[in-house]
C-alpha cells in the first residue's frame, strides 16, 4: 500500500475563516443587544450585512494583529472555541480589575453566567467601564499565566486568580460551561451561516441572519495546484486519505467548491464526525487527535468492523507499506508516530516559532512551506518530472 494522508487546516485550507469567526463571536457577545449590549463605536454593525472590511476591522480589534492568537498557540491552545473563550475571560477580568481599582478595593463585581439573560445582566454591570484592547488583554494574561502552562492549566489558573476580582460562581470559566457553550453556538452560527447551521444543529440559530464563512473558505495555495498535486500522487500509485478535526460538513462544502471532492475516495475521509460517532458507539472517549483513530480510518477505511481494532491500536503497517501523513500540528505528528508512518510537517504561520514548530525541530521532521512542496520529499517514480 502506498498512501498519503492529509490534515486539512493549515495544510490544504487556510484557518483564516475560523479566526474570523472566533473574532466575530467575541465581538457579537460583547456588543450585540442579543447578548451583552455594550456600547460600540461600530454602530452600523449588522450581522446579516457584515462586510469584508468590517470583518477585518473586528479581527484586528479582537486579536490585535494576531498577537493573542500567537500567545494562545504558544500555550498549546489551538481550538478556536477555547481561543474566543479565553479572550472573553481576559476582557471580563480586566474590566473587573478596573472596577475594583475605581472603588479603591472596597467593592468587587459579582455575577454568574448560566443563561443569555445572565449575560445581559453582566453587560449592564460592565456598562461604562473601559473595554480593553487586545494589547491590554494580552498584557494581563501574560502577566498572570506562566510561560510553562499549557492547555487546561490556563483555565485552572485563570479561575484561581479571577476569584480575587470577581465574586460569585465562577463555573462559567470552565470548559463546556453554559457560557462556553453559548460561545460555541454563536461561533457555529457565524461559521456555518443560518442554512448550514440548521442542517448541522437541527435547530434555528439564536441570533439569525448570517450567511456564514464556510462558503468563503480559501485554500492555502491555489486550488488548482492542490488538484494537480492530488492527481500526480494518484498517477504515481499513491492513494489519498484525509484525517481532520473538522466535521464532515466542514470538509464536504469547501472540497466541493474548490473542485477536490471527486479526487478522493470518501471512505478514507476521516473527520470529527467519525471520531464522535465511534466514541458513542464503542462507549469510548478522546478518539480525536492525537489518538491514531482518525489516521487509521484514513489509511485503512472507516469500516465499523475495523474501528474496534483502531481503538485498540492493533492494526499495524507492514514493511511493504509506504504511508505518509502531512500535517501542521504536533498532534498530527504524534498520531503518525503511534502508527509508525512517515511524516511531513507544513509550517504554520501563526505557530511558526512555538508549539508544533518546536516539536518538529526537536524530532528533525522534514518541513515544507506549502503542501505542494511535499513532492520534493516523497520518493516519486524515476519518470516523474
Amino acid at each position: 500500500m502506498k498512501k498519503v494522508v492529509f490534515d486539512v487546516d493549515g495544510v490544504l485550507l487556510s484557518e483564516e475563516q475560523y479566526f474570523n469567526a472566533s473574532a466575530l463571536t467575541v465581538w457579537e457577545i460583547l456588543y450585540s443587544r442579543d447578548y451583552m449590549g455594550l456600547p460600540s463605536e461600530q454602530n452600523d454593525f449588522d450581522s446579516s450585512m457584515i462586510s469584508e472590511g468590517q470583518i477585518a476591522y473586528i479581527r484586528e480589534r479582537v486579536w490585535g494583529k494576531d498577537i493573542i492568537l500567537r500567545w494562545l498557540y504558544k500555550h498549546n491552545i489551538e481550538s478556536t472555541w477555547d481561543m474566543s473563550h479565553i479572550c472573553l475571560l481576559g476582557i471580563f477580568w480586566y474590566m473587573a480589575r478596573v472596577y475594583k481599582e475605581k472603588t479603591k478595593g472596597m467593592d468587587t463585581l459579582s455575577f454568574v453566567i448560566e443563561s443569555v439573560c445572565d449575560l445581559k445582566k453582566v453587560g449592564q454591570l460592565l456598562m461604562g467601564l473601559p473595554i480593553p484592547t487586545a494589547e491590554k488583554v494580552l498584557e494581563l494574561l501574560d502577566a498572570e499565566v506562566s510561560q510553562a502552562m499549557s492547555g487546561k492549566e490556563l483555565l485552572t489558573r485563570i479561575k484561581q486568580l479571577m476569584k480575587y476580582d470577581i465574586q460569585g460562581d465562577l463555573s462559567f470559566v470552565e470548559k463546556f460551561s453554559v457560557f462556553y457553550n453559548l460561545q460555541i453556538d454563536a461561533f457555529e452560527n457565524w461559521y456555518f451561516g443560518d442554512t448550514y447551521y440548521v442542517k448541522q444543529k437541527r435547530k434555528l440559530p439564536y441570533s439569525e441572519g448570517k450567511t456564514g464563512l464556510l462558503i468563503k473558505e480559501n485554500s492555502l495555495v491555489p486550488a488548482n495546484e492542490i488538484l494537480t498535486l492530488f492527481r500526480v500522487l494518484k498517477e504515481s500509485g499513491y492513494q489519498l486519505g484525509i484525517a481532520t478535526g473538522r466535521n464532515y460538513l466542514e470538509v464536504e462544502v469547501p472540497f466541493k467548491q474548490l473542485g477536490w471532492k471527486n479526487e478522493i475516495d470518501w471512505a478514507y475521509v476521516a473527520t470529527s464526525t467519525d471520531s464522535k460517532n465511534a466514541e458513542e458507539y464503542f462507549d469510548k472517549s478522546s478518539l480525536g487527535k492525537p489518538h491514531p483513530f482518525l489516521f487509521s480510518c484514513a489509511i485503512w477505511g472507516k469500516s465499523i468492523q475495523l474501528q474496534q481494532q483502531y481503538i485498540e491500536e492493533s492494526v499495524i503497517l507492514s514493511e511493504e507499506d509506504e504511508v505518509w501523513i502531512v500535517g501542521d500540528s504536533d498532534v498530527d505528528f504524534y498520531g503518525s508516530q503511534a502508527l509508525g508512518t512517515k511524516f511531513i510537517g507544513v509550517r504554520n504561520i501563526v505557530d511558526e516559532h512555538d508549539g508544533s514548530a518546536r516539536v518538529f525541530e526537536k524530532n528533525q521532521i522534514p518541513c515544507v512551506e506549502k503542501v505542494t512542496d511535499i513532492l520534493s520529499i516523497i520518493k516519486m517514480p524515476p519518470n516523474y518530472k
